[in-house]
């Protein structure tokens, strides 16, 4: 192997496997990333057996080749050049250049490296760079975190229904989804997240969906995972059929009122109260024994004086996923469910529960 590239995008490009490499494991190399010399790329793969991550850099390949490296090693190596860099080797040692920097670096047996499973048949799906990326920001908020809570909570579902397609997530205290017009058979699938902090598209994105696997691939990126093999709830049950209070607001105002009080409550109680009286709408949050803060805005709509608190960084998340000028906020009482919307449009729904309902 023996190829030229520029440091700057082969970091990139490598940094994107970081959530799917894993440590050692007894049955084979999972610390390491495949190189693939060949034509005008350097490819690079990574797995942990249950997702497997293929990009491409461009590159000027004089001599094709292959070598599995430990990724951390060459993770840092090539982050920390810049400019033109040389990569030249066997699949037993590398040497890597640039400028009068020189690594030598000691490979991983090939054997020890997995086949990348083939998808040729399943459901297809077809969506723009902008349409993918904006679905997945608006939901991934939502997914839970804690891998010691549920595990269908730990991932993407992507629901079609006879009408409809829809991107959800939801972490049991706030719930998200993106709807798209797709008209065709039933269908219910929990993807991973990291398969969505990983794939990075610069283009269209194909989907394709098994009973156990799925595909994405958008240029000369692709991942395939397994599902997360668990039930979904039924969401819906929990979405209001009927709201008592609908207001407008705007936006960036929100949104520059709960930066301002969340200055005071971030990282503390994190509690932000929402009080509507008479077209104006008062933002207040407290620090316990600290301080308190408050901002305020005008509104549009009935909300019969209601106040509802929430937790502040998940009230952020919701308020900064609308994509219109205003944000469409529905509302009960100060203990049920409220939904964000973007004005006058149903494909998004953002559902927050108030802080008295998590007490």
């Amino acid at each position: 192997m023996k190829l030229t590239t520029k440091a700057e995008g082969l970091s990139k490009k490598l940094a994107q496997h970081a959530k799917v490499i894993q440590q050692k494991s007894s049955t084979f190399t999972s610390d390491a990333v495949l190189l693939s010399a060949d034509g005008t790329t350097l490819q690079l793969t990574s797995t942990d057996l249950t997702t497997y991550l293929v990009n491409a850099e461009p590159a000027e390949v004089t001599e094709a080749g292959r070598a599995l490296v430990p990724f951390k090693f060459l993770k840092d190596i090539i982050s920390a050049l810049s400019g033109e860099l040389m990569i030249e080797g066997d699949d037993k040692k590398l040497q890597i250049s640039s400028g009068k920097a020189h690594y030598d670096l000691a490979c991983y047996q090939m054997d020890t490296f997995p086949s990348i499973p083939e998808i040729k048949e399943g459901r297809e799906y077809q969506f723009s760079l902008n349409e993918y990326s904006s679905a997945i920001d608006r939901v991934l908020p939502c997914v839970e975190h804690n891998e010691k809570r549920r595990l269908e909570f730990q991932g993407i579902l992507l629901e079609q229904t006879k009408d409809y397609f829809r991107f959800v997530a939801t972490d049991s205290r706030r719930l998200g989804y993106v709807q798209f017009d797709f008209k065709r058979e039933p269908l219910r699938a929990i993807v991973p997240t990291k398969v969505f902090e990983s794939f990075k598209p610069a283009g269209d994105v194909h989907c394709v969906i098994t009973e156990d696997e799925c595909l994405f691939s958008s240029g000369d990126t692709q991942i395939i995972s397994l599902l997360i093999g668990a039930e979904f709830p039924n969401y819906n049950d929990i979405v209001p059929r009927e709201w008592e209070y609908t207001v407008n607001v705007k936006k960036s105002e929100l949104l520059d009122a709960l930066r301002r009080v969340g200055a005071v409550v971030f990282g503390g109680t994190d509690v932000i109260t929402l009080s509507f009286k008479e077209g104006r709408l008062t933002v207040q949050g407290t620090a316990q024994d600290q301080g308190n803060a408050s901002d305020e805005l005008g509104y549009e709509g009935e909300a019969g004086g209601l106040s509802v608190s929430f937790f502040g960084t998940k009230l952020l998340d919701g308020i900064s996923s609308v994509g219109t000028e205003n944000a469409e906020l529905h509302m009960n009482s100060a203990v049920h469910p409220v939904v964000i919307k973007d004005q006058g449009k149903e494909d998004f729904l953002y559902l927050v529960m108030p802080h008295k309902q998590m007490e």
